[in-house]
């Protein structure tokens, strides 16, 4: 026979009430996991919030001090009697945390509860299934993503994990962040972190997909990692070419044409490639036209199925506006969009790398070296990122039709901004570490429209 869960315990609510006014103490624990939303009735939450508006003033909350704060509680029922009568009713403070614990569970079914009406109702309405069905997907991983951990702790037990980490570091069993395995991009950025969101800007053909498919490989191929990779632009097919050649050292004309497999060598490199991707954790979905709340439940399930190590998602612009978005523009949409990103990779606790467009302003300005302004779309992308990294490569140049590709770290919140040079293996699909970083070029000045005017006054000799 199926027992019921009450989804109010008034006796609870009271008890931990009563708690507090008699051992105010209690208010530090209580507090850090114990808020007053968790209460059913408005007259608990609001008499909840006054013992601890009274606690932070040093002053013991006892009713009349309570009624001084507010004389009425929202039911109209004057606080001196109310709070005089629950302090009767609960003579001792023994069980306080244990019922501010029984209050919580209750506070949770209910929304459990609430989530369960609103998939129903979600249900019944008019729609397109599959953004319903993330939509539900989200509703419930909000459910589990909840804990009973408090929302406040003392720096004494922030720092502690700290000292951890650099034992950990020490002993060589712990590395600071995720490498890229270019040393002198990871001497730059020093490790990318969990939590951060993490930005590669550039211009179409640059190789920043290289970069994050790079990224994908050195942790969940070569370091035992799991990496989830959101292609919306490349499909599968594609990518897995792209790795097969990196990976291998054949080329991506040989594969594409299928001669690499006359080449006893080739197929033994490819061989050996396909064998190391055999127990490697690379998931990609490439479903074109995802909004930010689909690539999010599919990120939430997936971590959960198995944990991540970093999310790549290729590239931010092409992510698809909400149905029925009250944004305004696509700039106020894409500014929603990296607020998400980065809620989700502190809510996962691990780093998400998206890839970004630069704006095409910067192909007809005087020096073609990306800033942080030239970002497409959002300046609020810039806010949001931990790290931005921008890579330039001049093909007027013959070290830029060499391959030779700058990477100009302009943000970092854990390390000096800097910038260094990769060389890009194209038909590879890889970076490398370049041999000798190339002098700084100078800079070419590109002659002004009124440039051309002077000189055809020149040449006809004479005033216009």
């Amino acid at each position: 026979m199926m027992t019921y869960r009450p989804l109010v315990a008034m006796e609870a609510e009271h008890g931990v009430l009563g708690a507090l006014m008699h051992q105010p103490e209690l208010c530090e624990e209580i507090g850090a996991f114990l808020a007053p939303t968790d209460f059913s009735e408005p007259d608990h939450a609001a008499l909840y919030a006054q013992i601890l508006a009274c606690h932070s003033k040093k002053q013991r909350p006892d009713s009349i001090t309570l009624s001084e704060i507010r004389r009425e509680l929202p039911s109209g029922e004057l606080t001196i009697v109310y709070a005089s009568e629950i302090m009767r009713n609960v003579p001792s403070a023994a069980n306080g945390k244990h019922y501010a614990q029984i209050v919580v569970e209750r506070a949770r079914a209910r929304s459990l509860y609430a989530a369960g009406e609103c998939l129903m109702e979600l249900a019944q309405e008019r729609g397109h299934i599959s953004e319903q069905i993330a939509q539900a997907q989200r509703i419930a991983f909000d459910l589990s993503a909840q804990d009973e951990s408090p929302d406040v702790v003392t720096l004494r037990e922030a720092m502690l994990p700290v000292f951890d980490e650099m034992e950990n570091r020490r002993n060589g069993t712990q590395s600071v962040g995720l490498k890229f395995n270019l040393p002198d991009l990871d001497d730059l950025v020093c490790g990318l972190r969990p939590g951060n969101l993490v930005i590669i800007a550039a211009r179409p053909s640059t190789g920043k997909s290289m970069l994050g498919v790079g990224l994908a490989d050195e942790i969940a191929v070569r370091a035992d990692g799991s990496a989830l990779l959101f292609s919306l632009e490349m499909p599968q097919a594609e990518l897995a070419k792209r790795w097969l050649a990196s990976l291998s050292d054949v080329s991506q004309a040989l594969i594409d044409s299928g001669k690499a497999l006359e080449d006893d060598d080739a197929c033994a490199r490819m061989n050996a490639a396909a064998a190391k991707v055999a127990d490697a954790d690379v998931r990609i979905c490439d479903k074109g036209s995802l909004t930010f709340s689909r690539i999010a439940s599919i990120a939430r399930f997936e971590h959960r199925a198995r944990p991540l190590s970093v999310i790549i998602v290729d590239y931010l612009s092409l992510i698809a506006p909400e149905p029925n978005s009250r944004h305004q523009n696509r700039n106020q949409e894409l500014g929603a969009i990296s607020r998400g990103l980065k809620a989700l990779a502190k809510e996962l606790g691990i780093p998400i790398v998206a890839l970004a467009q630069l704006n095409r302003s910067i192909e007809i300005r005087v020096d073609a070296k990306p800033k942080m302004s030239d970002l497409r779309d959002s300046g609020e992308i810039e806010q949001d990122a931990d790290v931005i990294i921008m890579a330039h490569r001049d093909m007027n140049s013959p070290q830029g039709q060499n391959g030779i590709t700058e990477l100009n770290v302009v943000k970092c919140r854990h390390a000096k901004p800097g910038k260094c040079w990769l060389q890009l293996q194209g038909e590879f699909a890889r970076f490398v570490s370049c041999a000798q970083a190339p002098e700084e070029q100078q800079k070419v000045q590109r002659p002004s429209s009124r440039s051309y005017f002077r000189g055809a006054k020149e040449q006809r000799g004479g005033d216009w």
